[in-house]
């Protein structure tokens, strides 16, 4: 099932959105930083899928969302 932040090339498009709340927003982010830890972990135990990893700028993302230093 595709995930509603799919449509998006990565997390600073997303965060870069006025069309979607902060709430909205930190969900998805959340929910791209849960996906990008399964596909880590998977790949750690051979199972690579060869997608680009966006774990990275999707946790700086809901970081600057949060007003977090980064």
């Amino acid at each position: 099932m595709k995930q509603d932040y799919e449509k998006y090339d990565n997390p600073e498009a997303l965060l870069a959105d006025k069309n979607l709340s902060d709430a909205k927003k930190k969900e998805l982010l959340t929910q791209w930083i849960e996906d990008e830890e399964a596909l880590v972990r998977g790949s750690a135990e051979g199972m690579d899928g060869g997608e680009e990893n966006h774990l990275k700028s999707a946790q700086t993302a809901l970081m600057k969302l949060q007003g977090e230093d980064t």
